[in-house]
Parts: C-alpha cells; sequence; structure tokens
C-alpha cells in the first residue's frame, strides 16, 4: 500500500478523496510546506506539495497528471491590503505555502516593480494588517476572509488572475504530486495511474465529496463546489506545464529556488 502526503485545504479533495474513503492507500496530513521535508526524508511515496520546493530539487520527479492549478482567478491565494500596491512597504506572510510566498515576491517585483519585505505571522487577517501593510493568505483562510474584506473595504490581489493576465499570461501550478526520490520506476507507474483516476473519480463525485467535506469550514457546499469547479484546474496541461516553466525562469531570475535550510 502506498503512503501519500496531502493537505487538508478544500482545493485537494477532488485529488484523493476516493481513495480515503476506499481505505486504497495511507496518508498523513500536514500543511504544504510542511510536507516537503516529510516527502524529502522518504516518510510518503509521493506528496501533494508546493511546486517551488520541487523545482528546488526535492522529489523525483512529477508523478501524475493531477495538480493544484488555475488560469484565473484562484479565489484562495491573496494579498490584502489598505493601500495602493505601489506603498506596501512589508507584507504579513502565512508560510504554510512556498509556491504562495515566492509567487507573490515574483508578482510585486514583476508586475509592480516593488520588492518589500515579508514577514512571517500567523494567518489572522485583522492582526497581519493591523502591523504591516498588507497580508498573504492562503487555502481555506483566504476564502474565508474574502467576504469579512470586502465589507470592510480592504483591496484584495489574487495571485492567479495577477500571474495569468498581468505577468506571465499563462496557467500556474500552485502544488503537483512529487514522488520521493528512490521509488522504482514501475511503482512510480502503478501510483501515477492510481492518482490519475482517483482524480477522474474525485471529479465524477464532486457532489458528494463536498456532501461529505471532512474540513471544518465556514462556507457553504455550495460555495465549496463553485470554487472547486469554477476556480481550480485539476490536469496538469501542456499549457500548465509550461506555466511551470515561466515560473521556474521568473524564480531563478529573483534568486528564488535556493532550498530552506530546514530542508536540505
Amino acid at each position: 500500500m502506498f503512503t501519500l502526503g496531502v493537505v487538508n485545504y478544500l482545493n485537494a479533495l477532488p485529488l484523493y478523496r476516493t481513495l480515503e474513503t476506499s481505505g486504497t492507500a495511507r496518508f498523513i496530513r500536514f500543511v504544504p510546506a510542511q510536507l516537503t521535508p516529510r516527502l524529502a526524508a522518504g516518510e510518503c511515496d509521493a506528496a501533494l506539495i508546493p511546486i517551488v520546493d520541487h523545482l528546488r530539487g526535492v522529489g523525483s520527479g512529477v508523478i501524475s497528471n493531477g495538480c493544484i492549478g488555475s488560469s484565473r482567478a484562484v479565489r484562495s491565494v491573496l494579498m490584502f491590503t489598505r493601500l495602493p500596491i505601489s506603498d506596501i512597504t512589508g507584507v504579513a506572510v502565512d508560510t504554510s505555502s512556498h509556491t504562495s510566498v515566492a509567487l507573490l515576491r515574483v508578482i510585486l517585483a514583476d508586475g509592480y516593480g516593488i520588492q518589500p519585505p515579508f514577514i512571517e505571522h500567523k494567518p489572522n487577517l485583522k492582526a497581519m494588517l493591523d502591523a504591516h501593510d498588507a497580508a498573504l493568505l492562503i487555502g481555506d483562510r483566504a476564502l474565508e476572509a474574502t467576504p469579512i474584506a470586502q465589507e470592510q473595504g480592504i483591496n484584495i490581489l489574487d495571485l492567479g488572475t495577477a500571474w495569468t493576465e498581468q505577468v506571465a499570461h499563462k496557467p500556474f501550478v500552485y502544488a503537483a504530486w512529487i514522488a520521493r526520490k528512490g521509488l522504482e520506476p514501475e511503482r512510480c507507474e502503478e501510483l501515477g495511474a492510481m492518482l490519475n483516476a482517483a482524480r477522474d473519480e474525485g471529479l465524477r463525485h464532486l457532489p458528494e465529496i463536498v456532501r461529505n467535506n471532512p474540513i471544518e469550514t465556514r462556507l457553504t457546499p455550495s460555495q465549496i463546489e463553485d470554487y472547486l469547479r469554477h476556480a481550480i484546474e485539476f490536469y496538469l496541461t501542456d499549457e500548465h506545464r509550461a506555466g511551470m516553466e515561466e515560473f521556474r525562469r521568473r524564480c531563478q531570475t529573483h534568486n528564488l529556488l535556493k532550498l530552506p535550510p530546514s530542508e536540505t
């Protein structure tokens, strides 16, 4: 039986939920950034890790054509600010996903010509904006913070929109299934096929997965299903791979591909 590393975010459920309910695989769960060292240590056969960590050399390769991607507004990777973006002098960041942090650095540098310092902060929108000019939230916290920010007139920059429409004009991949180093080729092929089938099955049974969602959230089932159907893309196409390569190039330009010391 394979061991898989997954994240407790709504956008990952269609990729693995059918494997979980059928007992086909074992699972370990962490926020995306914490999955990376587990995969590097061989604690799982594959993991849904931030794509920037794979670009930094973690794992042996993309094992499946399943991913978490977007080619429009992603809704769950957001920067909030009360200021014009050009006036930002510091960003409080939720470091749960290395990809989102690197993506925001690229967008601010290449799209707005600024390179403000990033300050790690617990993901609480009010506390982040009380202390800093802007705040980066990801995942379900970003989704839940959006109506609050809108009510208060806080500006929201959707990083999916900014990447696709302003910076690179390509889709973006936030996370993908990456195999551990040393996993035998035949096992890689078997696992990749299993993950592709699980994704297809998950999307066919999306309403059922949403109804039986195991993740605590303030979002309604209809909001969750709309998000999964219209914001997130689960197929790693050639266009998405081109977006990955463009992200690699821009990260290289901005010296963002060095693996943090804790993960080397």
